[in-house]
Formats: C-alpha cells, structure tokens, sequence
C-alpha cells in the first residue's frame, strides 16, 4: 500500500499593525481584521509596485479600498476636465461621494407603510443639522432625501434651521401620522425647540428651510392640530408638496397650515405649488404682524370653512392659486398691504362654471375681463357687491359700430348712485344699461353685439 503524506502549509499571521512584507505569492492573515494580504513579488520578477495586495473578502471596506472617483462623463466625445489639467484630475473617495447626499433609509427608515419610522426620520434631521460644538461646520447640512414610499410616524417630525428635505413628488413620498393627536411636521429652532420655548436658551431661530416633492398627511378622523407648523421663522420655502388633513368631528378643524409669531414676526415665507387638500381651514396665520408671505400656483379644495386666513398681516401676494370646493376662498380682515393675481375658484354650481377673481390690490378688485353675446332678447347682467363703489370698464360693438365707456357706481345694498361716460362712433350701437343695487343690465334695442367688460370695485 502506497503512503501519502500530507504536509500543512504554514502561512504568515498575525495582528494587522505587524503584517511584514510578504514574498511573491505568499499569504498573509491579520487576525485581529480578518483581512487577507497576498505578496506582490518584486520589481525584477515583473510586478508593477513591491507590497502587498489585499484579497477581497466579507471584511473588506469596499469604500476605502476604492478610493478613487473621478467624474467622466458618460457622452461619446465629451472631455470633463475636474483637475489642473488632463494629467492631473481631481480624485475622490467613493465615501466622499456616497457622502455628498444623506439618505434616510441610511438611519433605518423603511418607508413600506407598515413600520413606523419615526425615530429614524427625526435621527437623520438631528444629525445633519442639530447645532452643537462639532455640528457648527456648514459642510455638515446636507440635503436629506427621502426616497418613493409611505413612512408612517407617530411623533411630530420637527425640522430646524438650514434643513432641506427632497422627496421623490408628493405622489411618492408621504409622511403620514397614523397614530395621536399631534402636529404631523414643526418648524423648530437649533435646539428643536417650538411653541412657547422657540428661540430659549440662546438657541438659533428657524431660517432658510426648504421643504420639496413630498406628502404630508394624517389617517386619525379627531385630529385637530395642523399638518404643517410654522412659527417665528425666515426665509422658509415649500415646493410641490401636499398637505391632505380629515376634519375633526363636528368642528372646523383643523388648520392644515398654521403660521405663528411665537418670538419674532415670522417673514419671506413661500408656498409654491403646494396643495391643501382636506380639512377645516387652508392656511392660517395666526401671528401678528407676519411679513413677506406669497402662496404661488397651488391648489385649495375639499376644506370646510376658509381656503386662506390672512389675519394680521403684513404684505401678501397670491398669485394663480385656485380654490376648488371650499366654503370661503379668503379671509383679508386685519391684512396690509396685499395683492392677488390671477387667482381662480370653482363655483360650485350644477353647471361647474370656474371663475377669475382678477387682482387684488389691496382692499381693490380689479376684476377679469368677460365677455358675452348680446341681443335684444338676451340682455346681459353684470354683478358687482352691494355695499361698496367702484366702476365698470365696458365695450359694447355690434356689426357697424362701438361704445366704449366706464360705469362708475355707489352702493350702500339699498341706496344707489351710477353715472355712465362713453364715446361711440357712427350712429352707435344702441344700447340700454340699467343699474340697480348689485348689478348692471345691458341690452341692445336692435340686432346682435358683444358686450365686454371688467368690474373694478374696492372690497371690505
């Protein structure tokens, strides 16, 4: 019978710090790391570089061991030059990389509509932005991203000074209070602190926050506490994003967004695509004497009582929001110094008609242009309020002439005063106009015409 011996093959080990310089080929195992090193030969046996080589195994950082990124481009024929020169580009860590933008599932949120993932949305903000003695840097503020999914909280997500959260549309990412009574998102100073306590301590007063492409929400019928909390803040801006409330029972609750001035006015607050859907009320200022707030291109419907409170205001601009059904479009009691443009209301009626309430300059109304057919047999009816003065800029034009002119009136709903100036040329259109109270009557004593016209009237 034959003998085999079998020999064992001893092999270099040892702590990782007291790793030698290997021979070609021989293996080295660090013990304390669990990384394995092969030799790389040397110079004269043809390898690029003497040293050592590490063999990729489950315990190797794979960021630090490629450590070297350089941008590209992915085009046939495009030359990006990051560096001094060709030669010389700029190189950095796939961690510098990974590192440039923070992901929330990177702090354990999961986003599938089951787990709740409060406690690790509101780690990943007090992390990135949290002020503290190490935290100071602004290289620390980076964007938080918060991937397509639904992300059920039961706590207030409270977000501080410099934060900015991106979302992937409010279609895809919701943040969603499913569970108490609560305020779903707070506007917060450096040291998250809000309502009475906001600004305490020395700590910093919400500024330059920027919220986009997310969806807030809550699932609870008794809530009465808004989705959105804005308080004693500058320079806040909210993008493409929903706020979509239940009424509480019974109530007009709750404010979908609150704006307060708990320690100073809170200004420059921008609303820019956003919808409010749901709810008692719109947007509510509370605050005395809120300063430089715009909402922009967003949408009001399926809220109970008032699209949007102004209260004690100080320069407001909306500008081509529309209200769908809502009980009241605007409150304006208290506001200075606001306009509206282009902004447009559904009706509600059975024929669905959807209006212009032209532009506000203040407490003035410069009305939408209309138009309408005109006859002898179907006169036209324009409506001002009753209670207030103001004019009607008209035209009137059949097939061999025109009428231009302003109907000024005076109104108190019961007493009234009107006063008609035109110019017409060749024999004139003929026309008839008769005032009452609230409205203005046109008719023609023969054929057809247009009659069109822009009510222009100061409002309470």
């Amino acid at each position: 019978m034959a003998v085999t011996q079998i020999s064992r093959i001893q092999h270099r080990r040892g702590l990782n710090q007291d790793l030698p310089q290997l021979a070609g080929a021989e293996l080295g195992w660090s013990v304390d790391t669990r990384k394995l090193y092969i030799g790389n030969g040397t110079i004269d046996e043809g390898a690029p570089a003497t040293g050592v080589t590490e063999v990729l195994t489950q315990y190797t950082d794979l960021t630090a061991l490629i450590g070297s990124y350089t941008f590209k481009g992915n085009v046939t024929e495009y030359t990006v030059e990051t560096g001094s020169s060709v030669l010389n580009p700029t190189v950095r860590s796939f961690q510098q990389k990974f590192d440039d933008f923070v992901n929330v599932r990177d702090f354990g949120a999961l986003g599938n509509g089951v787990a709740d993932d409060t406690a690790s949305i509101r780690r990943a903000i007090e992390q990135i932005y949290k002020e503290s003695e190490n935290l100071l840097d602004p290289r620390t503020r980076r964007t938080i991203y918060i991937p397509a999914g639904t992300y059920i909280t039961s706590n207030v997500i409270s977000i501080p000074p410099n934060a900015r959260l991106v979302g992937d549309g409010p279609n895809s990412t919701t943040i969603s209070l499913q569970y108490g009574n609560l305020t779903v998102a707070n506007i917060c100073d450096s040291a998250f602190q809000s309502g009475s306590t906001i600004g305490s301590g020395g700590a910093t007063l919400p500024d330059s926050i920027e919220i986009s492409g997310i969806g807030f929400t809550n699932t609870a019928q008794e809530i009465q506490y808004p989705l959105l909390n804005i308080d004693s803040a500058s320079n806040v801006r909210i993008n493409n994003t929903r706020f979509q409330s239940n009424i509480k029972a019974g109530s007009t609750y709750p404010n979908v967004v609150e704006i307060l001035s708990t320690s100073i006015s809170t200004r420059n607050v921008i609303l820019d695509g956003v919808q409010i859907l749901g709810g008692g009320n719109g947007v509510v200022n509370m605050g005395a004497g809120t300063k430089a707030f715009s909402i922009t291109n967003s949408q009001f419907s399926d809220l109970s009582n008032v699209g949007i409170v102004l209260g004690s205001i100080d320069s407001y601009s909306g500008i081509n929001n529309y209200f769908g059904t809502v009980g009241t479009t605007k409150t304006t009691a208290g506001a200075t110094n606001f306009v509206s443009f282009g902004e447009r209301y559904f009706s509600g009626s059975s024929s669905g008609t959807s209006s212009g309430t032209g532009a506000y300059l203040g407490n003035l109304n410069l009305g939408v242009a209309r138009s309408a057919s005109i006859s002898t047999a179907s006169p036209v009816i324009a409506t001002f309020v009753a209670n207030t003065a103001g004019e009607i800029k008209y035209q009137i034009s059949n097939s061999s002439a025109k009428r231009f002119g302003t109907y000024q009136f005076s109104t108190d709903g019961t007493n009234s005063e009107f006063h008609d100036q035109h110019v017409e040329n060749g024999v004139g259109v003929k026309a008839n106009l008769f005032a009452n109270a609230t409205s203005l009557t046109v008719t023609l004593e023969s054929g057809t015409g247009t009659f069109k016209y822009a009510i222009n009237q100061f409002i309470s």
